[in-house]
């Protein structure tokens, strides 16, 4: 009676059957380390009761971004970044940088870490930081729990983050990422170093990855709601639907249009010539992309930024252990914008589907917390 009830709440794993005996890749890892994704009898991600579509559950963790609870408590060590082409990230590591760890304070107390404990880096969506919700919470577990130091790579102009040059952060652009793993490895240069990211940052951690390939310096990866075919997934995410109109736009909007209004004179620096009275007034998402992001990041259209943009193409060149985490009720990106086909037949990759998690949210139990929280744990683990 209960597998009948759970049936629709099964967790739906997608990968190659075929490993060829290899205990890094995607498949052998989830079936042997990842209780949460792979038994027998199966998996389940049993949604909140009350957040019972994709739409509650997204809606729900915006209105939580800022919520602090015992689960999401830290403070950051914040450094500023310098990339090569003048600009700045800003990385906060939870509990602290690396260089900061001597012999004495890694016995000092739990929190401790020492120098050559490995590294997770979270990579947060468009416009978002490490102050949110979810971004605090897997910090914290990945260092109490599993004794991983954590360290939110937020996006430049993001989260207080100085903007230095005309280029902003998109979708397509992966050398931030390169820029700062380059920087960990050589503050940490006996530290495992894996990522995790989140929407866009998923987006590109997932292209970063293919484009490396076999040269990937990561020891895994974990790409939450990704869009991976990002022309198909931002049409839809930009589709008409009372709450995606209502809701979903105006806010990303109104972040988006702070985000621009902010970093101006910057932007106005560079060559691209935009448009800030119509950037003003744009409603939504694939304005914004058409008018801000695609001229700043060097393209003539907005259809060419999200061709270039798309990391479905790279799947198949990842080559270290990857996992997907998606939901097939996801309300900005479609499963069809997922390439099924090429996760199944890449060794390396795997793809955790469940049908009620919405965008990003994945709430569970009856006091919601994240679901994905104990499957990234569980996969970083076994491949540091």
């Amino acid at each position: 009676m209960f597998q009948f009830l759970s049936q629709p709440f099964a967790v739906r794993l997608v990968c190659t059957d075929d490993t060829g005996g290899k205990p890094s890749s995607a498949a052998h890892i989830v079936r042997s380390s990842c209780p949460s994704l792979y038994r027998k009898q199966g998996t389940h991600m049993l949604p909140t009761p009350y957040l019972f579509s994709g739409w509650l559950q997204t809606i729900f963790l915006a209105q939580c971004a800022r919520k602090r609870d015992k689960l999401s408590d830290i403070t950051y060590d914040r450094e500023l970044l310098a990339l090569p082409d003048g600009g700045q990230a800003s990385l906060d590591w939870y509990p602290q940088r690396p260089q900061c760890v001597s012999a004495k304070e890694s016995a000092a107390s739990p929190l401790d870490l020492a120098a050559s404990a490995p590294v997770a880096i979270i990579i947060p969506g468009a416009c978002g930081s490490s102050r949110e919700y979810s971004m605090r919470c897997l910090a914290r577990a990945l260092c109490h729990r599993r004794r991983i130091r954590a360290v939110v790579l937020n996006h430049r102009g993001c989260s207080n983050t100085p903007v230095t040059t005309p280029r902003l952060h998109s979708a397509d652009f992966t050398a931030d990422l390169h820029a700062a793993i380059a920087y960990i490895q050589q503050i940490a240069p006996n530290s495992a170093i894996s990522a995790v990211g989140f929407s866009i940052g998923a987006n590109i951690l997932t292209k970063y990855a293919g484009e490396q390939s076999h040269a990937c310096p990561l020891a895994a990866a974990v790409a939450i709601s990704c869009p991976f075919d990002v022309p198909t997934a931002f049409k839809h995410a930009s589709r008409p639907h009372p709450i995606n109109s209502l809701v979903f736009q105006p806010a990303f909007c109104i972040a988006a249009r702070s985000y621009a209004n902010k970093h101006r004179p910057a932007i106005q620096a560079g060559s691209a010539n935009c448009d800030f009275v119509a950037i003003n007034r744009a409603k939504s998402m694939h304005e914004l992309d058409a008018l801000l992001i695609a001229p700043v990041s060097g393209f003539s259209t907005c259809d060419e930024y999200y061709r270039e943009a798309s990391s479905a193409k790279l799947v198949p060149k990842i080559a270290i252990p990857y996992l997907a985490i998606s939901s097939s009720d996801d309300p900005l990106f479609p499963l069809k914008s997922i390439p099924i086909d090429d996760i199944r037949a890449n060794p390396w990759t795997a793809l955790a589907l469940v049908s009620h998690g919405g965008h990003l949210a994945f709430f569970t139990g009856l006091w919601p917390r994240f679901w994905y929280i104990d499957p990234v744990l569980e996969f970083l683990a076994a491949t540091l």
